[in-house]
């Protein structure tokens, strides 16, 4: 309706707030339904008993905050936590070593309009790992110069015990230090990574048996007899002992192997 008040002409517009006039009605909820977009670049880290979820940040004014998903398989998930607007990583540490874990991330916002899951397929498996193992040469201290990667609590063991699967000793012949195996473990030299977490996957495939020049700083993969991917990192080398990092997939064929933080840090 126009009116002239004053000269001037004026809309007055009548809304009605507890009912209809006339059959009049004026929606005045400013409601978004807009779900946020999909989280992209979900991605995890192999640890210790943990998993670190990551993913790169969405971007809306409203978001509120994002929901980390978990399954078994990567296509029936379970909510795990919600993380607010300004977290991008997430540490599971619900899980278990040689058991294989999904995951998904959405966004939400101050409205609870939830995105779909992210669509990459972001899987891992957590296994055990260790620091500063020392080797002794199996010639000056055989009872010092193995490791079996299965039992990594019992530290350095005797070299030509069966349950050993590499041991560490000097050609002194050439004067060129070995990393052995006398019970079939396959070896692999990967080339120097100033980092452990350098290699995160280890290949199915290329490796050798019997032993494998050890050279300081690099990363070396290791396949067992039963089965099971491991890798190590010299830290120091010597010609007497070897010091090294190691990491090893408690469930058969699992080529992940990449750090967790407390490697990291």
């Amino acid at each position: 309706m126009l009116v002239k008040i004053n000269g001037i002409l004026t809309t007055l517009f009548f809304v009605m707030l507890l009912g209809n006039i006339g059959g009049c009605y004026v929606d005045t909820s400013d409601r978004d339904d807009e779900p946020p977009a999909v989280p992209r670049g979900v991605r995890t880290i192999t640890g210790d008993e943990q998993v670190i979820v990551e993913w790169y940040p969405n971007g809306e004014y409203d978001l509120a905050g994002y929901t980390v998903w978990r399954g078994r398989d990567d296509t029936d998930f379970n909510a795990l936590v919600e993380v607010s607007e300004n977290t991008t990583r997430y540490t599971d540490t619900t899980v278990r070593n040689g058991e294989t874990y999904h995951y998904a991330v959405s966004a939400y916002d101050i409205d609870g309009n939830e995105s779909q899951l992210s669509p990459e397929d972001a899987w891992d498996t957590p296994r055990p790992e260790g620091q500063n193992v020392v080797l002794d040469d199996y010639t000056l201290a055989p009872g010092r110069s193995g490791f079996d990667f299965s039992r990594p609590e019992k530290g350095s063991i005797p070299w030509d015990t069966p349950a050993t699967d590499v041991y560490f000793g000097l050609d002194t012949e050439v004067n060129v230090t070995y990393l052995y195996s006398d019970n079939d473990t396959f070896m692999q030299d990967l080339g120097y990574h100033e980092y452990f977490d350098g290699v995160d996957i280890v290949p199915e495939m290329g490796y050798t048996t019997l032993f494998v020049e050890l050279i300081e700083g690099h990363v070396y993969a290791i396949y067992t007899p039963d089965g099971n991917f491991a890798k190590i990192r010299v830290r120091k080398l010597s010609d007497d002992a070897v010091v090294f990092d190691w990491a090893y997939q408690t469930e058969p064929e699992n080529v992940q192997l990449a750090p967790s933080l407390k490697i990291l840090q």
